[in-house]
């Protein structure tokens, strides 16, 4: 009843909605009802369309020898584009709970150059098995053209085996911040609950600035210090250190993703926003869509704010100006911060030159030193702490010394385009320049409607504060109305239920069926699954206490449930 009178107030009276209040109630059963059997191959008929709209357009599909789905990928030209300009560091993750048949959503994720999420491709999965991760990733390589230099992943076996087989020549790190987060349960409530421990732990773990023996020896120590050198899982975590601890690839470039899936995890939730555990296929797709354009408006909007205004300056420096010309506010405030470090944060603790290369000692807020060598004839300069490597930002330490020399411009090699403005921007590989003319917009018709359904929306609200022109206007719409249905007046009687609906969904009733609906899966992420202490601890926490009328205690029971009543 909510959405009738909503609508009511929309077209400007029940007269004019054109249906019942049962109608509306009964629509989104009929929504359901049209997608019964048909909606995998809706799914596949619509990307077909796309892909004939826009050749750029890529997707592929696998059916099982029923001929139901069992694995789709797909990714528009934007996401192709996308990745052509930040496809260096991809995020990796499978959500659960998106769609009636349980498939896995599976979202390639990137950062872009406001250091936001950014979806380079997606696929659906019935199985998470080794197979169809490989095909998916082989899907993906197919449509992007080349390997990402560094993918970021948790610890699921299948993708551990699947990613190197597709992607040979891309680094593949594990998620930090899924093996922190088991620390607690791994080595049980008192020591979880430990400070010093966690404290010790976290400062080898999450440090950029260890070596690798500094680390293997603390960690040693630390092992031993709370008898933890004969646990398993602590052993198996450092047998696996070279792929999560940051002490053994910092000077890896991976675009500030080094710690954490946490973007995948973003990345989930911002779709969770968008999708339903009830919802078909098709449904999932349009909500996906949604989705997209919610993300690529709010990127639009960010292009704007950074190519229309000037942020706020505050040293003196010309370098702080340049930075502020060539990247977007977003990575200039990261830019600014280190500059200011640079000017009131740092000191030499020596200096020593040789000819033409100069080499510093430098201290900073943290009391840290880091060695800086800067050579005048080349114009190179790096830092031991390795933060342009890992970051694609120069750090303070370096910023500290181009002040001292009086450099006024950040150097073109340190300038990395992926963090520039949009008007400055170049793709990462080649691109075909055809690829990026067919992603001004697709289906061409579908958003010339949306524009002129905001103009005439925009001419009513317009007449609303301007009532002398309201009947030049309504007579210009009824004629218009008039001249439309004598010139097509099918049209005009086109407006049954099923009309409505497949409007809706933008996609009539296949006839032929080649593509079946997939059974419902049973992934690791679907149905009850094992909760460990600490989950169960946080839950309980987080319900309401009651008052038991047994006991007259305020408890997580009540007078079915109440101890007294066991030890009776």
């Amino acid at each position: 009843m909510k959405c009738y009178r909503l609508y009511k107030e929309t077209v400007g009276g029940y007269a004019n909605i054109g249906a019942t209040s049962v109608d509306f109630k009964n629509f989104k059963r009929d929504l359901k009802a049209y997608l019964v059997g048909v909606d995998a191959q809706m799914l596949i008929d619509k990307l077909f369309r796309k892909k004939k709209i826009c050749s750029a357009f890529s997707f592929e599909y696998d059916v099982d020898e029923s001929d139901q789905l069992t694995r789709i990928f797909w990714a528009d030209p934007v996401c192709i584009k996308n990745y052509a300009l930040f496809g260096d560091v991809v995020s990796f993750d499978a959500t659960y709970e998106t769609n009636r048949y349980n498939m896995v959503f599976a979202p390639f994720t990137g950062v872009d150059n406001h250091k936001k999420c950014i979806t380079f491709g997606v696929g659906l999965l019935l199985k998470e098995d080794v197979e169809s991760y490989t095909w998916l990733f082989r899907c993906f390589l197919n449509a992007m053209g080349r390997e990402p230099e560094c993918i970021i992943k948790n610890q699921d076996p299948s993708m551990k085996i699947a990613i190197p087989h597709v992607f040979s020549t891309t680094c593949h790190r594990f998620c930090m911040w899924h093996i922190m987060s088991k620390v607690s349960s791994k080595v049980g409530p008192v020591l979880s609950k430990d400070s010093n421990f966690m404290k010790e732990l976290n400062s080898i773990v999450w440090s950029h600035y260890l070596q690798p023996t500094e680390f293997e020896m603390r960690w040693a120590n630390i092992m031993r210090e709370y008898d933890l050198l004969d646990h398993n899982w602590f052993s198996h975590m450092f047998e696996i250190r070279r792929l999560w601890v940051p002490a053994y690839f910092g000077d890896l470039f991976m675009a500030g993703l080094l710690r954490t899936t946490s973007r995948s995890e973003s990345e989930n939730n911002f779709f969770n926003e968008f999708t339903n555990p009830n919802f078909s296929l098709v449904e999932f797709f349009m909500q996906f869509e949604s989705a997209m354009d919610s993300q690529r408006h709010k990127s639009a909007q960010l292009t704007k704010v950074s190519e229309s205004s000037i942020p706020e300056y505050k040293t003196p420096l010309h370098i702080e100006r340049y930075a502020s010309s060539v990247n977007n506010h977003s990575i200039f405030y990261l830019v600014q911060k280190e500059i200011c470090y640079a000017c009131f944060s740092c000191a030499v603790l020596s200096l020593q030159h040789e000819g033409c290369v100069f080499t510093y000692v430098i201290s900073d807020e943290r009391a840290l030193h880091f060695t800086v060598v800067h050579n005048t004839s080349d114009g190179t300069t790096l830092c031991s702490c390795k933060h342009f490597e890992r970051i694609g930002i120069l750090c303070r330490h370096i910023f500290f010394v181009l002040k001292d020399k009086k450099v006024n411009a950040i150097p073109d090699r340190y300038v990395l385009r992926r963090w520039c403005k949009d008007s400055i921007l170049k793709p990462l590989n080649a691109f075909e320049d055809g690829v990026f003319q067919q992603c001004v917009g697709t289906e061409e018709q579908t958003v010339a409607m949306k524009t002129l359904w905001s103009d005439i929306h925009f001419c009513v609200g317009m007449i609303e504060y301007q009532p002398h022109l309201f009947q030049q206007f309504s007579d210009a719409i009824k004629v218009q109305k008039e001249l439309l249905s004598s010139s097509q007046p099918s049209i005009a009687a086109a407006t049954s239920k099923s009309d409505v609906i497949k409007g809706f969904y933008g996609s009539p009733i296949p006839t032929q069926l080649s593509v079946h609906p997939p059974q419902q899966a049973r992934n690791k992420g679907c149905g009850k699954r094992i909760k460990g202490g600490k989950e169960k601890a946080i839950e309980v926490s987080q319900k309401t206490k009651r008052l038991c009328r047994t006991c007259n205690q305020k408890g997580y029971h009540d007078s079915r449930n109440c101890p007294l009543n066991s030890d009776e």
